[in-house]
């Protein structure tokens, strides 16, 4: 686990447990011993704990997380991890970190215990434990804020955003930077340069009682507006105050407290949950031994938003794509977005601008379908619409060799439909990426009962190529996310007939844990798609009922979002920011004087939040258990993995099953039948749905 070596008086430390060098129990034991040797070892001076040239640690092993059953487990988990870095610190022998790739969670609170650090030049520290629910367990909530003073400390741990090397030395959690294949070297240095070897628990000069307040302050205000089911982010606060207003062991001693009230907590057992199910969605035992064939050129057919995106991921991914649009002025047009978007990555510090300048030397345009022949996978993104996206797909074939495989991005339509008239329809598959391609995670893979298993194999890997996770899913109209979110937006427009208004949808949601509300989705996304696809999904789905009249009518007026200026909100120029305005209460309205027996406020009593939470999320629930009997989706987890990666759903709640057995299956099922009384049959629980609720 860990290699020991004597190399100039210096002993070197190097984590040899690939591939990631994640620390557990076994790991800190074997640290002990190797710090205890080298403290008795007269060959050496000083010691250096190392990785390789590329990794130092992934951090702590996160299966540990699975074994803990109590608050006493969890309380002794930390003080274990606590204790074996607290060794490194007490250390009589000056102590390096040598830090590479991606130092996250407990390798970075690891390499605080040392003295000193060094970093390569594209080294990313980070304290991410937040994302998962809880917050650093070793020493990190104390040992940090008297490194770098307790606002940026805060900062780091409450966003768990990577610093990288040049930032990290300016800030001083880093000492030196130098090539990664010159660690042992630059340690060295460090060690020569006469830079004092101090304990971290000893450093109190950045924990000024004036900066220490304000950052508090600050961090205090910010968290207070975060959902109440989170509980890390205003532990993590608490922490460090206890650590810097009392003692080092004070903090430490709150940190154990925090860690395992956290680590049980349901926010943090559903971020596992969600952590685990969305890196298994790839792994299919029936796929497992399928030989795949390389891609290593592909196509895309349709220069709009989504295909535009989709070219981009490709060619960001390192793939040369040819790019084809039937209308040459939108092949331009897509090409310039691709440009900008690139050049705003630059800009923000994402990209450097050689890889730019590489991605967009990636993407060839053509001015026929001839022009794809040589592609190994030509992914169509044209107009959702049957006959539209048949004759291209026809098109794209008769230029194309026999092993060419041809994926589409079609949201809503089956596969069996597309794939009528096509010579060779096993090597059709669905590639539906989610806007905007080039950033969204999630890519459903979509499978008919035809399509060959090394095409599946191949789309599979090609997707995780790609950086993305993939979500193989059975073909059925709407497949899984759109099949599920598409009657949760019908729903808002439902509510908004009856009378709820838009602010009071939008905050419901936004309350129960969703980046923005349905509406205001809706807006970005265009009213015009929302219509399109729910009339594709009523078509299969009679149960789902027609759409309210009020998305029509905003239709009919110009209003289709963002795009047009004006939807369910409105909009100034070059601004996202949603305006209210008279036209969607006129329209509303309108269509309420249009339904027999409406009155001036609609056709029920006005909405709570939990009333319209209920129906909105209820709405969802229905449907997903749909998904589930009709075998559309693989896994609960599956599904819930596709609901937080594709559509923003709160994965502090697991997903929208996790969430629906979190409840009770018989409570929701009797709300479920209750709805299904007062609104319609959309809300029908399934007879799956029924099954699981009686046992």
């Amino acid at each position: 686990m860990i290699d020991y070596e004597i190399s100039r008086r210096l002993c070197v430390l190097r984590f040899n447990r690939p591939p990631l060098n994640t620390i557990d129990q076994a790991l800190l034991g074997a640290l002990r011993e190797a710090i205890a040797r080298a403290e008795n070892d007269s060959a050496a001076d000083a010691l250096v704990l190392i990785g390789s040239a590329e990794h130092f640690s992934a951090g702590a092993d996160i299966h540990i997380f699975e074994t803990i059953h109590s608050e006493a487990e969890a309380r002794a988990l930390s003080q274990e991890f606590q204790q074996a870095f607290g060794r490194i610190e007490e250390c009589s022998k000056p102590v390096v970190a040598g830090l590479a790739g991606r130092v996250m969670g407990g390798a970075l609170e690891l390499a605080l215990a040392c003295h000193l650090r060094v970093a390569a030049r594209d080294a990313q520290l980070s304290l991410p434990e937040v994302r998962l629910g809880i917050l650093p367990g070793a020493g990190g909530t104390q040992r940090l804020p008297r490194i770098i003073g307790p606002a940026k400390a805060l900062e780091a741990m409450l966003t768990g955003r990577p610093i990288g090397a040049a930032e990290a030395q300016r800030l001083g959690l880093v000492d030196a930077v130098c090539p990664g294949e010159e660690l042992i070297d630059g340690a060295r240095r460090l060690l020569q340069s006469g830079q004092p070897a101090r304990r971290s628990r000893d450093r109190t000069e950045r924990l000024g009682a004036g900066d220490l307040e304000s950052a508090i302050a600050q961090a205090e205000a910010t968290v207070r507006t975060l959902p109440p089911e989170l509980l890390a982010p205003r532990r993590i606060i608490a922490c460090l105050s206890a650590g810097a207003r009392g003692s080092f062991n004070a903090g430490l001693s709150a940190e154990r407290e925090a860690f395992a009230e956290c680590v049980l907590s349901p926010a943090a057992q559903n971020r596992f949950y969600a952590f685990f199910a969305t890196r298994q969605t790839g792994k299919l035992p029936e796929l497992a031994g399928v030989e795949t064939r390389e891609i290593d050129q592909a196509a895309v057919v349709g220069m709009g938003s989504m295909g535009t995106g989709i070219a981009q991921a490709l060619a960001a991914a390192g793939v040369s794509v040819t790019v084809f649009d039937q209308d040459p002025a939108a092949t331009e047009r897509g090409l310039g977005r691709i440009r900008q978007s690139l050049e705003r990555r630059v800009a923000d510090g994402k990209m450097a601008a050689a890889q730019a300048e590489a991605a967009l030397a990636r993407i060839a345009p053509a001015g026929e379908f001839a022009a794809l022949g040589a592609a190994d996978l030509v992914i169509e993104s044209v107009f959702e619409l049957l006959e539209v996206k048949r004759a291209v797909l026809r098109q794209i074939e008769a230029v194309c060799g026999d092993e060419t495989i041809l994926a589409t991005n079609t949201s809503t339509l089956s596969l069996d439909a597309l794939a009528e008239g096509l010579r060779i329809g096993e090597r059709l598959i669905g590639m539906h990426f989610f806007n905007p391609a080039h950033s969204m995670p999630l890519v459903e893979v979509v499978r008919r009962k035809g399509t060959s298993q090394r095409v599946a194999a191949t789309t599979l890997r090609f997707a995780k190529r790609l950086g993305k996770t993939p979500i193989v899913v059975n073909n059925r109209e709407g497949f899984l996310v759109n099949r599920v979110f598409v009657p949760y937006l019908a729903e808002a427009f439902s509510l908004l007939e009856e009378g709820a208004s838009p602010r009071q949808i939008d905050s419901a949601m936004v309350q129960f844990g969703f980046p923005m509300g349905p509406l205001t989705l809706s807006d970005m996304t265009g009213i015009d798609i929302v219509v399109h696809a729910h009339r594709e999904l009523q078509k299969a789905f009679p149960y789902h009922g027609p759409l309210s009249q009020v998305a029509h009518r905003l239709v009919a007026l110009g209003r289709t979002g963002q795009k047009g200026g004006a939807g369910v909100y409105r909009y100034e120029p070059g601004s996202r920011t949603a305006l209210d305005d008279g036209v969607l209460g006129a329209a509303v309205a309108d269509v309420q004087r249009s339904k027999t027996g409406a009155g001036p406020n609609g056709f029920k009593p006005p909405l709570s939040a939990g009333e319209l939470t209920r129906r909105l999320v209820g709405r969802m629930i229905a449907e997903a258990f749909r998904v589930l009997e009709e075998n559309v989706a693989r896994s609960e987890a599956d599904l819930d993995a596709a609901m937080i990666l594709g559509t923003g759903f709160p994965d502090y709640r697991g997903g929208i099953v996790r969430y629906a057995r979190s409840r009770g299956l018989d409570t929701v099922c009797a709300e479920l039948e209750n709805l299904t009384e007062t609104c319609s049959e959309r809300f029908a629980p399934s007879r799956y749905l029924r099954t699981l609720a009686r046992t």
